[in-house]
């Protein structure tokens, strides 16, 4: 059977493929691994992929509860500049789920449960004569030790880069921070009237040429608030086990000049300052 010169290009080619489908059925599969096969670098491309963006330096952190905390850099680490007023866990922590409650007279407060006392309204006069409303915001929440480190009981201890209260991505400081802190400001015997404020404090403010800003937060014990204007005293997440166990701190005293680091009772609630590690990853280290 002879083609025809007249047909056009599409119809040969419907003619030509009819014809050696006829005369050879492995030609149509031969075509369709063809036609899959030309298809493969199609389907199959690698997808480039995403690059990671850097990460910034920030210049603030903010909590669960929307608070925002201004920060300062000392070499490694960035340091909360105020204290911690967050009511609940943040959304990495292990505790997310769980519930600080405010010490009330009613309510019962032991090492076992988590709480937080409100001593920025607490006056005493004249000890808090020089807290204004600015200083006064800045004392934050004082915390037990288990809310701060995330954890119940005397008979517990947490890892040295615990999140805790902190917000994600931060951690407690460790006594070893405390004392890199001081050897910052001229060592434990000059570094606290260097880290105080310049106001709020009863008597003998410090310098404040930290730029930490340290204010007299006080304590609580349970229900009871005292030491409000005269001292403030940070916790860390070393701690001890046992009945009458204890954690790290550090204490700021009014009349003193000096920094110390030592040990305090989990039960007493005191302040939280939070410390971001930087690394490699972050542009500008």
């Amino acid at each position: 059977m002879g083609i025809m010169r007249d047909r056009n290009f599409d119809n040969f080619a419907e003619y030509f493929f009819n014809i050696e489908l006829m005369k050879n059925p492995a030609f149509l599969w031969g075509m369709l691994l063809l036609t899959a096969f030309l298809s493969l670098p199609i389907s199959c491309k690698k997808q480039p992929k995403e690059t990671e963006k850097p990460k910034l330096i920030p210049t603030s952190v903010t909590d669960i509860d929307e608070n925002v905390y201004p920060v300062i850099r000392l070499d490694d680490k960035l340091w909360m500049t105020e204290n911690l007023k967050v009511t609940q866990y943040d959304t990495q922590s292990p505790c997310v789920n769980d519930t600080i409650f405010e010490a009330t007279d009613k309510q019962g407060v032991d090492c076992n449960r988590p709480y937080f006392k409100d001593a920025r309204n607490f006056k005493e006069s004249p000890f808090t004569d020089g807290l204004n409303s600015v200083s006064r915001s800045a004392l934050g929440l004082l915390y037990n030790w288990c809310a701060a480190a995330g954890t119940t009981g005397n008979n517990t201890t947490v890892s040295d880069t615990v999140q805790g209260i902190c917000p994600n991505g931060w951690r407690l400081p460790l006594p070893a921070d405390f004392e890199v802190l001081c050897d910052y400001f001229g060592g434990k015997e000059l570094a606290g009237k260097k880290l105080k404020s310049s106001n709020g404090w009863y008597s003998y403010s410090g310098t404040d040429e930290s730029g930490m800003h340290c204010y007299p937060a006080g304590l609580a014990i349970k229900n009871d608030i005292s030491l409000v204007g005269q001292q403030t005293m940070f916790w860390s997440s070393k701690s001890e086990i046992g009945n009458n166990a204890k954690a790290d701190i550090l204490r700021l005293f009014y009349n003193l000049d000096n920094a110390e680091i030592k040990s305090n009772n989990k039960i007493q609630a005191n302040s939280v300052r939070c410390i971001l590690d930087l690394d490699n990853s972050y542009v500008g280290f």
